[in-house]
């Protein structure tokens, strides 16, 4: 892979990749899964594989020592900077609200493409960084990151799912770049006949109906970008039926 990932940018940044985990009662969920997509992602990064055990026990000793038996998220970092050695870093933080939709709009900014990342969920990429920044700053619940071409990728911190306005359900090519969501992982599983799509500006004008999805929040239907409605406003009957995967217990 090379060393690209590193010299993005004006200045040295760490080799790695992270996933997060929301804890619900104490409970981390999909620990098992976390931890199989985080040693998925060393491998494909070419880092050494982190101990599957050790990051289980990292996730619940990090969720137990700052939330209890409350709710909240932890991430777990494995990543190495520049001249240094790979470790694991857990970071909590609060869950926050949860919206039941989202509004969102399209960035500023342009995906950069697959690079080097390989589909990972690579820390330190500056689009995300923007498109988080455009986030705070408009107070929308996600941002759409077009590529160069003018197709749809991914958002900031979700993968989306579409369905069309002939009712196909559908989520953007990962060939394009975007990360491969352990959430959207668990749609497909549930409902392998969803296709790999290369989405425009107009397929989302004409969508039946236009969800985010990624592991700690699950399905959310996107309601609204760009100050347009999807379809008629509401949620729809994919989005409600799409979440049932992220309300039944987990390990």
């Amino acid at each position: 892979m090379g060393e690209s990932g590193e010299t993005s940018g004006e200045f040295p940044r760490r080799l790695g990749s992270f996933t997060t985990a929301r804890v619900t009662a104490g409970r981390v969920e999909r620990t098992e899964r976390h931890a199989a997509r985080l040693r998925r992602d060393a491998k494909r990064l070419g880092l050494p594989l982190p101990p599957r055990l050790e990051i289980e026990d990292l996730f619940r000793e990090a969720a137990a020592a700052a939330f209890g038996r409350g709710d909240g998220i932890v991430r777990i970092e494995w990543s190495r900077p520049p001249g240094g050695g790979p470790e694991l870093i857990p970071t909590p933080r609060p869950l926050g609200s949860v919206p039941r939709n989202w509004r969102a709009k399209i960035s500023q900014t342009t995906h950069p493409g697959r690079e080097f990342r390989a589909n990972t969920k690579y820390v330190d990429v500056l689009a995300y960084d923007a498109g988080r920044r455009e986030m705070r700053e408009t107070g929308f619940d996600e941002v759409l990151l077009f590529d160069a071409h003018g197709l749809l990728v991914e958002g900031a911190h979700s993968n989306f799912l579409v369905v069309t306005r002939t009712g196909r359900l559908v989520t953007p090519d990962p060939a394009l770049g975007a990360v491969e969501g352990l959430g959207l992982t668990i749609v497909l599983e549930s409902q392998p006949e969803i296709a790999f799509a290369r989405l425009r500006r107009e397929d989302l004008e004409s969508a039946r109906e236009f969800m985010s999805v990624n592991a700690v929040r699950g399905v959310i239907p996107i309601i609204e970008w760009n100050g347009r409605p999807v379809a008629n406003g509401k949620p729809g009957p994919w989005a409600e039926r799409l979440r049932a995967p992220f309300t039944q217990p987990s390990d």
